[in-house]
């Protein structure tokens, strides 16, 4: 593997390059960022790199070392918690006791801990202690999507490595070069993928179903404003039926809604869903001249932060929708 193999995080990848030739590795590491940016992905790369007998800027992939990383035999690399459940202590009890003992082939023993903050309250107590005193032949690579999940005490101890959204344009370029992906849908997929790259190449190998759903949507918003109010009691059923991906489905909206507006103000390049350019035009035809795009996505906003509150789902899906036709009528 290769640093540029991973796309974006250009600032960590320097500065974990920079420590390994500066001789300055911490003991231990955060890896903190939303799930599918590439965190596991560094992680391995860096491993193999700490691992690798003629490392400079990259590993050499020749070494025995790096071929074992890459064929998954290297002694000294361990990853903890593949299938990402609950790290209890007699895993943290083997981590340990493998720490304090010597590598078999390196100078040093990388470890993984994948999801850390599933450790339970003993297995991070646990593990704390070794943070105290941590052998110098040792590197811990703590994985989570949020660092306040962890102990503080041992958040104190370890160097917090945080992950940023990929610029679109990178995962747009990624996308054509390493899927042969047509320029329309790189352009959709690194839209809807907020950022996450494993997410826009779940959007264009399939896994992720989103642009079938946006269609799906978008055609919803079409019948709510061109429906009278009693349309909101028809799609009853359809939102009770969604209102476990009712995020998804607010998140399209509201990109919808941008379109719409873009198309208003004669933006058509800053459209997204440059394939229903048509069905914006005809929408934006129907919004109201007084109308603030702006005040109907925070309704929009409001209503899945309600939500999340455990407020009446139906009240605030009503609310929205008549909102919606409120602005568009």
């Amino acid at each position: 593997m290769l640093y540029s193999q991973i796309a974006g995080q250009e600032e960590v990848k320097t500065s974990l390059i920079k420590s390994i030739n500066d001789n300055q590795v911490s003991h231990c590491y955060i890896f903190e960022g939303p799930k599918g940016m590439g965190k596991y992905d560094l992680a391995l790369v860096f491993a193999q790199s700490l691992l690798c007998q003629n490392f400079t800027s990259d590993p050499c992939n020749e070494c025995s070392g790096c071929i074992k990383v890459n064929t998954g035999n290297h002694p000294d690399l361990h990853i903890v918690n593949n299938d990402e459940m609950t790290i209890k202590r007699d895993t943290i009890d083997e981590i340990i006791e493998s720490i304090y003992k010597k590598p078999y082939e390196s100078d040093k023993k990388v470890y993984i801990i994948k999801d850390a903050h599933a450790m339970t309250p003993q297995a991070a107590n646990t593990f704390l202690k070794t943070l105290e005193e941590p052998p110098g032949d040792s590197v811990v690579i703590l994985l989570t999507y949020n660092s306040n999940l962890l102990l503080p005490t041992i958040v104190s101890r370890c160097q917090i490595v945080k992950f940023r959204n990929v610029n679109k344009e990178v995962i747009k370029a990624y996308l054509k070069e390493n899927y042969d992906t047509p320029d329309e849908i790189a352009d959709l997929a690194a839209e809807y993928s907020k950022g996450i790259l494993n997410r826009a190449v779940n959007i264009v190998e399939g896994n992720d179903n989103i642009l079938n759903r946006r269609s799906e949507i978008i055609q919803l918003f079409d019948r709510i404003i061109n429906s009278d109010s009693e349309i909101i009691y028809e799609l009853e059923n359809y939102f009770e039926e969604n209102k476990d991906t009712i995020d998804v489905i607010i998140e399209i909206l509201m990109m919808w809604i941008r379109d719409i507006t873009f198309v208003k103000n004669n933006l058509d390049a800053l459209v997204i869903n440059k394939d229903f350019k048509q069905l914006a035009m005809a929408h934006s035809k129907l919004m109201k001249i007084e109308s603030d795009s702006n005040d109907l996505i925070e309704v929009l906003q409001s209503t899945s932060d309600n939500i999340k509150s455990y407020v009446n789902y139906k009240l605030a899906i009503d609310n929205m929708l008549l909102k919606i036709q409120e602005v568009f009528k």
